[in-house]
């Protein structure tokens, strides 16, 4: 008879973890679809940006000119202080996000995904894809991956 009764409490219980683990699933799935589309225009690339760490926000994703890959630090990003600009192709309107940050913010990397062949605090992003869609997306992203807080020098 015990048994009869913990069934109920384990199945609600099992509902909730569900819900949890499905909220969570949700979470990661509309962050990749931001970060795809500021990178691509597109909500699901083929071969695009791929998150390498949520935690920290690091985005690596090829190059689209040369043979490397690049590395984006989200969480190092000064989003205050970012701005889009506005650049024109003949009746084609481009935008460019620009950022800085305190330390790299973007790293070009070797085809190993490893080796760092070049760092800059500063970076100007392209932004495929329709500027309101792509603005929407970056609140996403900067939501989830507030900027890194500066350590104190005191333990």
């Amino acid at each position: 008879m015990n048994d009869m009764r913990r069934f109920p409490i384990v199945a609600i219980v099992s509902g909730f973890c569900m819900l949890a683990l499905q909220t969570s699933v949700a979470a990661a799935d509309l962050l990749q679809q931001a970060v795809n589309y500021v990178f691509t225009g597109k909500i699901n690339p083929q071969g695009g940006p791929e998150i390498v760490d949520r935690d920290a926000c690091i985005i690596v994703m090829r190059d689209p000119k040369f043979e490397r890959f690049i590395r984006y630090h989200f969480a190092r990003f000064k989003m205050d202080i970012a701005r889009i600009t506005k650049k024109y192709a003949g009746a084609q309107t481009l935008y460019e996000l620009d950022v800085q940050g305190d330390s790299p913010v973007i790293e070009y990397l070797g085809m190993d995904k490893t080796t760092v062949v070049q760092g800059y605090k500063s970076a100007q992003i392209p932004l495929p894809g329709n500027i309101d869609e792509a603005q929407k997306a970056l609140k996403i992203i900067t939501a989830h991956c507030k900027a890194e807080q500066p350590k104190s020098p005191f333990g």
